[in-house]
């Protein structure tokens, strides 16, 4: 799959959106999961070019790690996780040879 087209489905993984404190941990996963294949796809294209949204995935799960995969719901936890995902995305607004 091509990073453009992983990030579409992680875009819309992140626009679902959830409702309460066991969806938002449902929502985490299924958004760190589409991230992880958003990086995989990029590791798989041209790790050098995309360096910078990797670390940024990188970071996502790091810091899921460190919380507690399933402890994402956790308003901070899933903040933590969250801001380095929208890195990523802001890094693929950015940059058009992504």
């Amino acid at each position: 799959m091509a990073p453009r087209d992983a990030l579409a489905a992680y875009e819309r993984e992140a626009a679902s959106g959830f409702t309460d404190a066991d969806d938002c941990q449902q929502f985490m996963t299924r958004k760190l999961t589409a991230g992880v294949k958003v990086c995989k796809a990029m590791e798989a294209k041209d790790r050098q070019t995309y360096a910078e949204p990797i670390v940024d995935v990188t970071e996502a799960e790091r810091q899921a790690d460190h919380y507690g995969r399933d402890n994402l719901g956790a308003k901070g936890n899933s903040l933590a996780v969250s801001l380095p995902l929208q890195r990523m995305v802001a890094w693929f607004r950015e940059h058009s040879e992504g």
